[in-house]
């Protein structure tokens, strides 16, 4: 199936520039990144809609917003979006959550993320924060189902990320940072035109420090470092007419230790073999955009992204010396490798030309996708106590093979009812399919040439849409009310059949889980008042979540070390509000804030928690979903070129997981910033969490130490207080 289909979307993909060969001198190329007030914004997911005109929740942080929060990495941002959190196993962010909807951590079976994840139109949803946040141009932060203007569908929302783009402007940066913990990063970025009809690109960001784990064992302060290199490429052809090529290469090399979590939960880890946190990922998009006649503007986005990762941890976090008497030593192995090719076609109708007396636009698309992964999963130790265990030993290994494939097609209408009411609809189809097969095989109690085998072919069609009125009041503001449904696939577990054995005879129904649907209401309104300086805008929702996908732990014998993830249905609802403001007081000093609101609740869930746990799913919040999130700032920049600023970041704490009850996360950190720009340079210091308060990301709850393995509370810490000088350049 899939060599085949890969050939065919990338043959289908090159379609469009064998139809504009011939460049044309006298086309000029459109600057769709301009920066300034709220109003002038375009949004990339929205035609040439702006953030005032967008008729959902959005954040939008462009690359002066970006800068000046002075962060290095993306999953820092997260702090500054309302109703937004982050989870993952190991150095770096895997999975976000959206008004408290995504997943938690690594899966098994069908990667299927709630939010998708895309970085200059390369979809990496599933894979990852990718590094450091030099040369971005913008990142949009769309939240509600998302499936009629573009082609990725995403169940609760969507993160997209811009690089700068190339222009005929010559433009060359660089950045240097040293601070705490071994910290060092540079980077260097340039731009500009290469031929009278060809501009390009190219930056590249090191980034590496010691971490904030020392490990007294080994007698190292670096087994939790982040290493981290990210390099991008652009190339922008002004070819015959108004038609454009775009072509984005991207480079991700991590290379992270992980050593983070401890027996007596601080900073000090006694592991004997720490983990691994590796990936690599490679990709691409080529880009073709412009008129096809009639009033039609043409869209075709290809995109390749290939990544393998390599995560491993050490299972009881300890070594011989630290457990003895007993002997304890378990490790943790997970190698994935994973291929994805999309292609996405997109009709718009240009201005000047929509349907029913010039009332109404249209925008009517295509979307095939296909994803490749294979995942091989490995475990082995031993438990000896001279009791019960004489001794218990382990060595498994878990191979997976996973292949999908999606066709789409959606659609809408944005209509013009009055000087001031429109009304936009839209909808989209989806046809999935998907092949799973597996083999589990035990090296110790079972026969490796013999390996519990499980085979999948599941499919499915899947429908989502939004209908929205939007009423435009006096100076451009803005209210809407919004409907609109989304979706995401099923899958399966096959952790259930591993547990169970080869004698279970369990069919795809008692392992397999089905799709999720969302409903989502929301009203909101966006406005600008004193000539623009102050930008405020809010929104409220109410989601109905039907079948949602919780992943829960699961206990099969009477061993506390032998337990699964499964996931199943459930059903679940939440409210909330996000909120923003920007006001600049003065030439100088400006201020903004976010908060966003939630509250959500686990209606109904038919899995059986284990048996120690108090307390029921039912009736509580979603994980990762803290009741509210907050973010206020204040910032400077004088004529003579001093700067600063100060940000305070806030959240609720949160359940850690729906396998467990513990709750952590809540914090309250401050961020500050100041420092000196010339005409080419900048020049700053910066803390972040400047008064080191201590909070925690994770959260664990099961039985870790010998010899009666009681449950027990185990928590990661946070970052803490880190400081350094940077300084850029920029020609």
């Amino acid at each position: 199936m899939n060599q085949r289909f890969h050939f065919l979307i990338a043959l289908i993909g090159l379609a469009p520039l064998l139809a504009v060969a011939e460049p044309d001198s006298t086309d000029e190329l459109l600057n769709e990144t301009a920066a300034g007030p709220l109003e002038e914004v375009v949004v990339s997911a929205f035609r040439r809609a702006t953030a005032l005109e967008v008729d959902t929740s959005i954040t939008l942080l462009d690359e002066e917003a970006i800068e000046a929060a002075s962060v290095q990495h993306f999953e820092e941002l997260i702090a500054l979006v309302p109703n937004m959190n982050w989870s993952g196993d190991g150095a770096r962010a895997r999975y976000f959550q959206l008004r408290g909807i995504g997943e938690l951590e690594q899966y098994e079976g069908a990667p299927n993320p709630s939010v998708g994840f895309i970085i200059d139109d390369i979809d990496l949803s599933g894979v990852g924060g990718i590094g450091t946040v030099f040369d971005i141009d913008r990142v949009e932060v769309l939240r509600g189902p998302q499936a009629t203007r573009f082609g990725a569908s995403a169940l609760a929302g969507l993160v997209y990320v811009q690089s700068a783009d190339p222009d005929s402007r010559t433009d060359i940066r660089a950045e240097a940072t040293i601070g705490d913990e071994g910290t060092l990063g540079a980077g260097f970025a340039a731009g500009g035109a290469l031929t009278e009809h060809l501009d390009g690109r190219f930056s590249v960001h090191h980034y590496r420090d010691d971490g904030f784990y020392d490990n007294v064992y080994l007698g190292r302060d670096d087994s939790n470092a982040r290493e981290e290199t990210v390099a991008r490429g652009k190339l922008l052809w002004r070819l015959a007419g108004d038609w454009r090529a775009k072509l984005s290469v991207l480079y991700a090399d991590f290379d992270n230790g992980y050593d983070a979590w401890s027996p007596e939960n601080g900073r000090i880890t006694y592991s004997d073999n720490p983990g691994r946190d590796e990936q690599r990922t490679t990709g691409a998009s080529l880009r073709f955009d412009g008129t096809l006649g009639a009033g039609i503007d043409f869209v075709s986005i290809t995109s390749v992204a290939d990544t393998d990762v390599l995560f491993s941890y050490d299972g009881e976090w300890g070594n011989a010396d630290y457990w003895a008497p007993f002997g304890y030593d378990y490790v943790y192995y997970d190698d994935r490798e994973r291929q994805s090719l999309t292609q996405e076609f997109r009709l718009l109708s240009r201005a000047g030309h929509e349907l029913f007396g010039g009332r109404t636009s249209w925008v009517l698309g295509a979307y095939a996708a296909s994803l490749d992964e294979n995942d091989r999963i490995a475990s082995a130790g031993v438990y000896e106590d001279g009791d019960w265990c004489t001794p218990c030993a382990s060595d498994t290994r878990l191979d997976s093979d996973y292949d999908s494939s999606n066709v789409s097609l959606f659609g809408r209408l944005d209509t013009v009812l009055s000087d001031r009411l429109s009304l936009d609809a839209g909808v989209r189809v989806e046809r999935w399919s998907a092949d799973y097969a597996d083999a589990y095989r035990d090296y110790v109690y079972g026969d490796p040439q013999q390996p519990i085998r499980n085979a999948f072919s599941p499919s499915d069609t899947l429908w989502g849409g939004d209908i929205s009125l939007n009423y435009s009041m006096a100076g451009g503001n803005h209210l809407y009310a919004l409907v609109s449904r989304g979706y995401k696939a099923g899958g399966f577990n096959p952790s259930v059949a591993r547990a169970l054995g080869p004698g279970a005879e369990l069919g795809p129904e008692a392992i397999g889980f089905g799709p999720e649907t969302l409903l989502n209401v929301e009203a909101g309104f966006k406005g600008l008042w004193l000539d623009g300086r102050l930008a405020a805008e809010a929104a409220l929702f109410w989601m109905e979540r039907d079948d949602m996908q919780l992943r829960s732990s699961a206990q099969f014998t009477a061993n506390p070390n032998d337990f699964v993830f499964i996931t199943s249905n459930a059903e679940g609802h939440a409210t909330g509000l996000e909120a923003a403001v920007s006001w600049e007081l003065t030439a100088d000093w400006r201020v903004h804030g976010s908060l966003g609101l939630l509250d959500s609740e686990v209606d109904a869930y038919s899995l059986e928690r284990e048996q120690d746990i108090d307390g029921d799913i039912v009736g509580r919040e979603f994980a990762h979903a803290p009741s509210w999130t907050a973010n206020a700032g204040i910032s400077y920049l004088g004529a003579t070129g001093w700067f600063g600023r100060l940000d305070v970041n806030a959240a609720d704490d949160f359940y850690f997981d729906y396998s467990h009850d513990e709750r952590g996360g809540g914090r309250t950190t401050v961020n500050l910033r100041l420092g000196r720009e010339w005409a080419h340079w900048a020049v700053y210091a910066w803390v972040r969490n400047l008064f080191d308060e201590e909070y925690h990301t994770r959260g664990f709850s099961f039985g870790l130490e010998p010899p009666g393995f009681e449950r027990t509370t185990y928590t990661r810490l946070g970052d803490p207080r880190r400081f350094g000088i940077t300084a850029r350049y920029r020609y």
